[in-house]
Protein backbone atom coordinates (compact mmCIF):
# COMPACT_ATOMS: atom_id res chain seq x y z
CA UNK A 1 0.00 0.00 0.00
CA UNK A 2 2.45 1.91 1.14
CA UNK A 3 4.33 1.55 -2.97
CA UNK A 4 1.33 2.30 -4.26
CA UNK A 5 0.87 5.30 -2.24
CA UNK A 6 4.07 6.53 -2.83
CA UNK A 7 3.48 5.76 -7.02
CA UNK A 8 0.32 7.85 -7.12
CA UNK A 9 1.60 10.98 -5.33
CA UNK A 10 4.34 11.36 -8.01
CA UNK A 11 1.93 10.40 -10.88
CA UNK A 12 0.36 13.86 -9.07
CA UNK A 13 3.09 15.61 -10.88
CA UNK A 14 2.56 13.77 -14.20
CA UNK A 15 2.66 15.96 -17.19
CA UNK A 16 -0.34 13.93 -18.44
CA UNK A 17 -3.82 15.44 -16.91
CA UNK A 18 -4.87 12.19 -17.65
CA UNK A 19 -2.09 10.67 -15.19
CA UNK A 20 -2.59 13.32 -12.58
CA UNK A 21 -6.55 12.86 -12.69
CA UNK A 22 -6.79 9.00 -12.37
CA UNK A 23 -4.13 9.46 -9.33
CA UNK A 24 -6.77 12.04 -7.47
CA UNK A 25 -9.32 9.95 -8.30
CA UNK A 26 -7.54 6.90 -6.61
CA UNK A 27 -6.61 9.03 -3.69
CA UNK A 28 -10.27 9.40 -3.03
CA UNK A 29 -11.21 6.00 -3.00
CA UNK A 30 -8.40 5.33 -0.12
CA UNK A 31 -9.95 7.87 1.20
CA UNK A 32 -7.95 9.13 4.85
CA UNK A 33 -5.04 6.43 4.58
CA UNK A 34 -3.90 9.07 1.58
CA UNK A 35 -3.50 11.56 4.31
CA UNK A 36 0.28 11.96 3.07
CA UNK A 37 -1.10 13.19 -0.27
CA UNK A 38 -2.42 16.38 1.38
CA UNK A 39 0.23 18.57 0.31
CA UNK A 40 0.25 17.69 -3.36
CA UNK A 41 -3.36 17.36 -3.83
CA UNK A 42 -3.64 20.83 -1.89
CA UNK A 43 -1.30 22.40 -4.81
CA UNK A 44 -3.76 20.50 -8.00
CA UNK A 45 -6.46 22.89 -6.26
CA UNK A 46 -4.92 25.22 -8.95
CA UNK A 47 -4.27 23.09 -11.60
CA UNK A 48 -4.78 24.28 -15.28
CA UNK A 49 -7.04 21.52 -16.21
CA UNK A 50 -11.14 21.70 -14.36
CA UNK A 51 -10.90 18.07 -14.37
CA UNK A 52 -8.39 17.90 -12.12
CA UNK A 53 -8.71 20.49 -10.07
CA UNK A 54 -12.43 18.56 -8.88
CA UNK A 55 -10.87 15.80 -8.64
CA UNK A 56 -8.11 16.43 -6.34
CA UNK A 57 -11.04 18.59 -3.84
CA UNK A 58 -12.88 15.52 -3.82
CA UNK A 59 -9.79 13.72 -2.80
CA UNK A 60 -9.62 16.37 -0.34
CA UNK A 61 -12.85 16.05 1.06
CA UNK A 62 -12.18 11.99 1.75
CA UNK A 63 -8.67 12.45 3.60
CA UNK A 64 -10.27 14.20 7.05
CA UNK A 65 -7.37 14.83 8.65
CA UNK A 66 -3.93 15.09 6.76
CA UNK A 67 -0.47 14.24 8.71
CA UNK A 68 0.44 16.54 11.33
CA UNK A 69 4.20 16.57 9.80
CA UNK A 70 2.31 18.45 6.83
CA UNK A 71 1.19 21.63 8.55
CA UNK A 72 4.25 23.51 7.91
CA UNK A 73 4.06 22.60 4.23
CA UNK A 74 0.47 23.43 4.19
CA UNK A 75 1.04 27.45 5.75
CA UNK A 76 3.39 27.64 3.21
CA UNK A 77 1.00 27.18 1.31
CA UNK A 78 -1.56 29.85 2.80
CA UNK A 79 0.73 32.55 0.59
CA UNK A 80 -0.41 30.85 -3.08
CA UNK A 81 -1.47 32.88 -5.61
CA UNK A 82 -4.45 30.39 -6.35
CA UNK A 83 -7.43 31.48 -3.96
CA UNK A 84 -8.74 27.79 -4.01
CA UNK A 85 -4.75 26.57 -3.05
CA UNK A 86 -5.04 29.22 -0.24
CA UNK A 87 -8.84 27.94 1.00
CA UNK A 88 -7.94 24.52 1.08
CA UNK A 89 -4.69 24.87 3.34
CA UNK A 90 -6.48 26.49 5.66
CA UNK A 91 -8.67 23.42 5.59
CA UNK A 92 -6.54 21.17 6.41
CA UNK A 93 -4.63 23.73 9.01
CA UNK A 94 -8.25 24.10 10.54
CA UNK A 95 -8.94 19.85 10.42
CA UNK A 96 -5.38 19.07 12.52
CA UNK A 97 -7.09 21.99 15.32
CA UNK A 98 -4.75 21.81 18.24
CA UNK A 99 -1.63 20.57 17.11
CA UNK A 100 -1.62 23.31 14.17
CA UNK A 101 -1.30 25.97 16.70
CA UNK A 102 2.48 26.93 15.38
CA UNK A 103 0.78 27.71 12.17
CA UNK A 104 -1.81 30.02 13.51
CA UNK A 105 -0.08 33.33 11.98
CA UNK A 106 -0.28 32.33 8.26
CA UNK A 107 -3.96 31.67 8.94
CA UNK A 108 -4.15 35.18 10.94
CA UNK A 109 -2.31 37.13 8.09
CA UNK A 110 -5.09 35.48 5.75
CA UNK A 111 -7.74 36.85 8.03
CA UNK A 112 -6.35 39.96 7.78
CA UNK A 113 -5.06 40.30 4.42
CA UNK A 114 -6.26 38.08 2.02
CA UNK A 115 -8.83 39.51 -0.81
CA UNK A 116 -10.80 36.25 -0.92
CA UNK A 117 -13.65 36.41 1.75
CA UNK A 118 -13.62 32.25 1.24
CA UNK A 119 -10.14 31.97 2.75
CA UNK A 120 -10.99 34.75 4.94
CA UNK A 121 -13.81 32.29 5.95
CA UNK A 122 -12.00 29.57 6.40
CA UNK A 123 -8.88 31.02 8.12
CA UNK A 124 -11.21 32.21 10.97
CA UNK A 125 -12.74 28.34 10.89
CA UNK A 126 -9.69 27.15 11.24
CA UNK A 127 -7.84 29.39 13.92
CA UNK A 128 -11.26 28.52 16.03
CA UNK A 129 -11.05 25.09 15.19
CA UNK A 130 -7.01 25.29 15.94
CA UNK A 131 -8.23 26.98 19.47
CA UNK A 132 -5.62 29.79 19.01
CA UNK A 133 -6.52 32.37 22.06
CA UNK A 134 -3.80 34.95 21.72
CA UNK A 135 -3.76 38.86 21.63
CA UNK A 136 -3.20 38.71 17.53
CA UNK A 137 -5.90 36.40 16.95
CA UNK A 138 -8.38 38.16 18.79
CA UNK A 139 -7.77 41.44 17.11
CA UNK A 140 -7.69 39.71 13.68
CA UNK A 141 -11.00 38.24 14.74
CA UNK A 142 -12.39 41.49 15.92
CA UNK A 143 -11.64 43.30 12.58
CA UNK A 144 -13.38 39.75 10.72
CA UNK A 145 -16.19 40.61 13.18
CA UNK A 146 -16.86 43.99 11.47
CA UNK A 147 -17.04 42.77 7.88
CA UNK A 148 -19.85 43.43 5.59
CA UNK A 149 -19.27 39.74 4.80
CA UNK A 150 -22.48 38.24 6.54
CA UNK A 151 -20.86 34.85 7.18
CA UNK A 152 -17.57 36.12 7.68
CA UNK A 153 -18.52 38.24 10.33
CA UNK A 154 -20.78 35.44 12.09
CA UNK A 155 -17.79 33.08 12.10
CA UNK A 156 -15.51 35.30 13.43
CA UNK A 157 -18.21 36.49 16.10
CA UNK A 158 -18.65 32.50 17.14
CA UNK A 159 -14.62 32.27 17.25
CA UNK A 160 -14.72 35.40 19.96
CA UNK A 161 -17.62 33.65 21.59
CA UNK A 162 -14.69 30.89 22.44
CA UNK A 163 -12.05 32.71 23.80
Amino acid sequence: MATDLSQLMDHLNSDEISVRLAACEKLAQIGPDARSAAVPLCRLTADPDESVREAAVSALETLETPAIEDASALAQLMSSSAADVRFWAATLLGRLGPSAERQAPALLAAITGDQAIPVQQKAVWAIDQIGVRTASAKAALEQAAQSTDPRLARLATKALANF
